[in-house]
């Protein structure tokens, strides 16, 4: 009755811990854009108040004795009672020049601070009274198999967030499901106290200034076990980043990086090993070596392989640090102890990929290094076993005389390498296959024949890592930034000259036009968009554009006519207006506005006329030479609005909710036409827009400018997809008459998406 007590309450702890986390995450997102830094600030305050949470269940009994640590602890449940449901402070808007990873936190401390802090203590706390309560004869005595019960608990709540919670629940709903599921763990938790206290000793609850009759963790064990959590921390968000950027950010998205990981803790912890230790620390080298293919390959190529691939192997890596952690545990007396450490590692890892990665490196820099510090952390296989392998036979271990041997062999694969740098034009004028083969080829035979151990293989792998991507670049990177929102990079691709973001491009310009350039890549004068400006933007005089790019729909414009762009991210801003690089913004003919910031944030505001808006204001007229001032008016409504934040394949969804569309709709003319870019590797938007036009009674078309020949593309024209809509029939009428690829808007299942309700599931291509 005791453990079933135990484990149900520590049951639900954990899955309500782990559904609030892509909840509130949920709730965040549109602030920022949809960006997967919103993810990895979420992560990173979720461990530090799991480690406050830690870090009270393990000094405080201690300090004030278990009762008295007891009775506080059920009276913080009850505050957090007073203060549910949870909300947002929707009056506390993200800053829009500078970054808002400091306000994320706030918002969270505020939000979900202290209920987080609460129950991210029960997996110790509980475990500790569990302890107490147990007789010096009863079995089962160490409380190990409550944490993986948490965990279990934990994961159940991952997996049916994406799959059921949020197919089925609005945000509101979940909220309400969640208050009702801490009332609940409150009465439980009252429970295991009561059954604490009934059966403890007297002495064990009261307040001890007497040593612990444990010896403390010694500072190299504490050390090992902070290192071994911070890795496979920081590779989940890692992997979540990579994965995020190409696929999207959404809940499925970070859910099943932490998920996996939570997974790697219930069976290194399990009392039956199902993946023996030793196996995957052994295999380990082999999976990495995956990793420069799928760093430097395109995930738009086979989305499904290349996401599976990622999280094998940080699967893989996953398992052997926790598994190193779960071999070298403490005894049950220094129980808190070891999760306190393992909770800082979480943090360190956390805070290494959000704070400190972003400036340090201008680029996922976090991922491979990680990578190359797992090898170094795991011991060879033949020292995890001991000196007896699975077949009993006698082992030798390995020497460091043996590991300083081993560098020659990077040395070697280094002056291989730089040889191929050297001669490379010349090989690739033989035989493109030679620079592969070289590249990449015999550096992966070397780190094959020095797998044995992943220390020795750790400098050969790393010198792979980050060579092989080199090879593989088929452009110059120019400029190269670093933000919250992601890495920009302006790169020379043979004639032309790109903004990129991860692997997604966002506009082009020929290098030799660097005066009235023409429109190219999604913005072609042949694709949709010139349709958009024949036909009905030439004769409009306010146009609104959502994304910037490198703003090449400002190449559209004509005399006295006003274009304004909404622009999140300000370093794409100062890229596009680095007429260094490109010119679109300051050849425009028309008057050109970029306002920083979310989009609806920022036309929810010009709509109601308040506050002051951050405009930077172009235009052919010596007056509005001064560029960055400040400044508010009244808005005139917009006769064109062109949503294009949807070029990228991390899909900002709160733009295309019935919410967005009507603050689009009340920001047109009366019979002004809204144009929605969907071009997109993952997702198929046309049942969105299929229900956008119902709810609203507009009329709609679609054009999917895909098939394209290479000479076409080779003058820098790009695949793409737009929808549009109207309230006036006509004026789709028209389009769709052109006869050069418009059609009727329709669906058979049609996708509602409302802020409380938006399933990405409902839109993924499998």
């Amino acid at each position: 009755m005791r453990s079933l007590i135990f484990s149900l309450t520590l049951l639900l702890s954990s899955f309500l811990l782990f559904l609030v986390q892509p909840m509130i995450g949920r709730m965040l997102l549109p602030s920022l854009g949809g960006t997967p830094a919103v993810w990895n600030g979420c992560m990173l305050f979720f461990q530090a108040a799991l480690l406050a949470g830690y870090a009270w269940a393990h000094y405080g009994p201690p300090k004030l004795g278990v009762k008295n640590h007891l009775l506080v602890h059920l009276f913080l449940l009850a505050s957090v009672c007073c203060l549910l449901p949870m909300r947002i402070v929707d009056s506390w808007a993200a800053p829009v020049d500078s970054n808002p990873m400091f306000w994320l936190l706030g918002q969270l401390t505020l939000c979900v601070g202290l209920p987080f802090f609460v129950i991210s203590s029960s997996a110790p706390l509980l475990q500790r009274w569990f302890s107490l309560s147990t007789s010096d004869e009863e079995q089962g005595s160490e409380p190990w198999f409550l944490y993986a019960i948490s965990n279990v608990g934990s994961l159940v709540a991952l997996i049916s967030y994406p799959f059921v919670f949020e197919r089925i629940m609005g945000l509101t709903d979940q909220g309400t499901f969640w208050t009702t599921g801490f009332f609940l763990l409150t009465c439980m938790f009252a429970g295991c106290a009561w059954y604490t206290l009934s059966n403890a000793k007297r002495e064990q609850l009261v307040p001890t200034h007497t040593k612990s009759t444990a010896a403390p963790l010694k500072w190299s064990e504490r050390i090992r076990y902070i290192v071994l959590a911070a890795i496979p921390s920081s590779l989940m968000l890692g992997v979540t980043t990579i994965v995020s950027t190409d696929a999207g950010s959404f809940p499925l998205m970070w859910s099943i990086p932490l998920a996996l990981y939570l997974i790697t803790f219930i069976l290194v912890f399990a009392n039956r090993q199902l993946l023996p230790h030793w196996l995957v620390v052994r295999t380990m080298p082999y999976f990495l070596l995956l990793m420069p293919i799928l760093i430097s390959a395109d995930l738009g190529t086979n989305p499904a392989m290349m996401i599976a691939a990622h999280f094998t192997v940080f699967f893989v890596v996953a398992m052997a640090c926790h598994g190193e952690m779960a071999r070298l545990r403490p005894p049950v007396e220094q129980l808190t102890e070891f999760y306190l450490m393992m909770s800082i590692g979480g943090v360190v890892g956390g805070a290494f990929n959000s704070l400190l990665s972003p400036v340090l490196f201008n680029s996922i820099l976090e991922y491979p290094i990680m990578l190359i510090a797992a090898c170094l952390a795991i011991p060879s296989w033949q020292q995890v076993c001991g000196s007896v392998n699975e077949l009993g036979r006698t082992l030798e271990k390995p020497s460091w005389f043996d590991l300083k041997k081993v560098w020659a062999a990077p040395v070697a694969l280094l002056l291989l390498l730089s040889c191929v740098w050297a001669f490379e034009d010349l090989l690739l004028n033989i035989s493109p296959v030679t620079v592969k083969l070289l590249g990449f080829g015999l550096p992966a035979a070397g780190c094959v024949l020095l797998a044995r151990s992943p220390r020795q293989f750790a400098p050969c792998f790393a010198l792979l890592l980050f060579a092989y991507p080199f090879i593989q670049i088929n452009h110059d990177i120019t400029v190269r930034q670093r933000g919250f929102f992601g890495v920009n990079e302006i790169a020379t691709v043979g004639d032309f000259r790109k903004l990129i973001n991860g692997r997604t491009q966002h506009g082009m310009q020929r290098i030799d036009e660097p005066e009235d350039p023409e429109p190219l890549s999604y913005y072609h004068p042949d694709g949709p968009v010139g349709d958009l400006f024949r036909e009905f933007g030439d004769t409009q005089k306010r146009i609104g554009v959502v994304g910037l790019g490198i703003g090449t729909i400002a190449a559209y414009g004509r005399p006295n006519q006003q274009i304004d762009f909404y622009e999140i991210d300000p370093i794409v801003y100062q890229m596009a207006s680095d007429n260094r690089y490109f010119s679109y913004l300051d050849s425009a003919s028309s008057d050109i506005e970029v306002i920083l910031g979310d989009a609806r944030v920022q036309l929810d505001a010009r709509r109601k006329q308040k506050g002051r808006l951050t405009n930077v204001s172009y235009s052919s007229d010596e007056a509005s030479s001064d560029r960055g001032s400040n400044h508010s008016r009244t808005p005139d409504r917009y006769g064109l609005m062109i949503l294009d934040a949807f070029g990228s394949d991390s899909v900002p969804i709160h733009l295309l909710t019935e919410e967005a569309v009507e603050l689009y709709l009340d920001s047109l003319d009366e019979n002004g036409l809204l144009a929605i870019h969907i071009s997109s590797k993952f997702m198929d938007f046309v049942p969105v827009g299929a229900a956008i036009g119902q709810r609203f009674g507009l009329h709609a078309a679609v054009r999917t400018d895909a098939q394209l020949t290479q000479s076409q593309q080779k003058a820098g024209r790009s695949p793409s997809r737009y929808m549009i809509f109207s309230r006036d029939q006509e004026t789709i009428k028209r389009f769709i008459e052109l006869n050069n690829g418009w059609q009727p808007l329709e669906a058979k299942h049609p996708v509602r998406w409302t802020d409380e309700h938006a399933n990405i599931l409902d839109v993924m291509i499998w």
